[in-house]
């Protein structure tokens, strides 16, 4: 499926800004979330008296630039609701960004979050980590709304985080070097695009592990043993005379394919759909294989002192009209179940593409478990 062949992100956007209208409408929205549970649970895990939330002030952290933008956008009709004041900052990647929260606790500081995104393999590092609050899901009663798989406890079924968005890694080209673009992972392997491509940098977030299981070893299940993964890796290894770009960050691929300095790669749906509705020369498609779902989920930090606040902020984010209105502004996938939403049939297939059942999910649990030593062995085997 391609972008140019569904409603466009200059739509969908002019769209938003009707939808951002409604959302101000006084009794729109429902009050959930406007006051603290009967009871919550604390970040020790025990039991604390309700507390009030008016005229608290919570830190919201995000991915920077566009998205965290957009999100920011979000928070005032929250603040005008609840009375608790969100100030949005951004962020580095889940995996930096978890280290510096870890930092903080171990200094006894203020966290630089209360609230952070953090994506699959950021949440499982947290939780292992244990630098973050819990509670029961009576504080989320808002979490309703969510499909399935977008809360995320720790070993004690305490809530951890819960889904605020997800986005895919697609194949994206540039239009002027490319005409037509594949429909296949598998293009990354073919010689034509000798010094072409553009691959995310690190081995827990590209996902380019999957994507070669998938690819040439019929599915995940070689992934079950480090000798599987050094096959995997080996594969992968073929690869790598045809990448220009290893890219660590957003603004440097997507300059680099607004530019034709590279010809295809991987990046993000709902990046790349809103730079080509502004005039960009790009495309995103979906591979036969599945787009990389990936997602970020609200994380509370362990040494906040909102915690009440900060559970009644990812109450409000679960909610399916902040949910559609994410996804009319961003591009990105709602965490809300699709029949929750208003979204037309047309509006989700613009950000969610033949849907999540058609995806391929990151296995989270093997960077977590052998973080180390993939780490090593994507350094020795894939950059060097």
């Amino acid at each position: 499926m391609r972008v140019d062949e569904v409603i466009t992100r200059r739509e969908l956007l002019r769209r938003g800004g009707l939808a951002a209208g409604a959302l101000a409408i006084p009794g729109l929205l429902a009050a959930c979330g406007a006051e603290p549970p009967a009871q919550q649970t604390g970040p020790t895990g025990a039991t604390t008296p309700p507390q009030s939330i008016e005229g608290a002030k919570i830190k919201v952290s995000t991915y920077g630039g566009f998205f965290e933008e957009n999100f920011a956008k979000m928070y005032p009709a929250f603040t005008e609701e609840t009375g608790v004041e969100v100030e949005s900052i951004s962020q580095p990647t889940s995996e930096a960004w978890v280290v510096q929260l870890q930092q903080a606790i171990d200094a006894g500081a203020p966290p630089p979050a209360d609230v952070s995104m953090l994506s699959g393999v950021g949440i499982q590092r947290a939780i292992k980590g244990g630098i973050l609050a819990t509670y029961d899901e009576s504080a989320i009663p808002q979490a309703v709304n969510l499909a399935e798989g977008y809360i995320r406890y720790d070993p004690e079924g305490k809530v951890a985080g819960v889904g605020g968005v997800s986005w895919y890694i697609t194949l994206v080209s540039n239009t002027e070097r490319v005409p037509e673009s594949p429909d296949t992972w598998t293009t990354f392997w073919d010689p034509r695009w000798r010094n072409e491509l553009a691959l995310l940098k690190n081995a827990a977030n590209s996902y380019l592990i999957e994507i070669t299981a998938a690819c040439f070893f019929g599915g995940y299940d070689i992934l079950a043993t480090q000798d599987g993964v050094v096959e995997v890796l080996t594969k992968l290894q073929e690869v790598k005379p045809n990448v220009k770009l290893w890219f660590r960050d957003e603004a440097q691929a997507q300059q680099a394919y607004n530019t034709g300095e590279v010809s295809i790669g991987q990046f993000y749906h709902d990046i790349t759909t809103y730079a080509a509705s502004q005039g960009e020369p790009l495309r995103s498609v979906f591979p036969v294989e599945g787009a990389i779902l990936d997602s970020g989920f609200w994380a509370v930090s362990k040494n906040t002192s909102n915690l009440a606040a900060c559970q009644a902020f990812i109450d409000y984010m679960c909610r399916p009209e902040i949910q559609a209105e994410l996804a009319r502004t961003l591009g990105t996938t709602p965490t809300a179940k699709k029949e929750t939403m208003d979204l037309t049939d047309e509006e989700y297939e613009a950000v969610g593409g033949p849907g999540p059942e058609a995806a391929l999910r990151p296995k989270y649990e093997m960077y977590d478990e052998w973080e180390d030593w993939i780490d090593q062995r994507w350094t020795e085997m894939i950059l060097s």
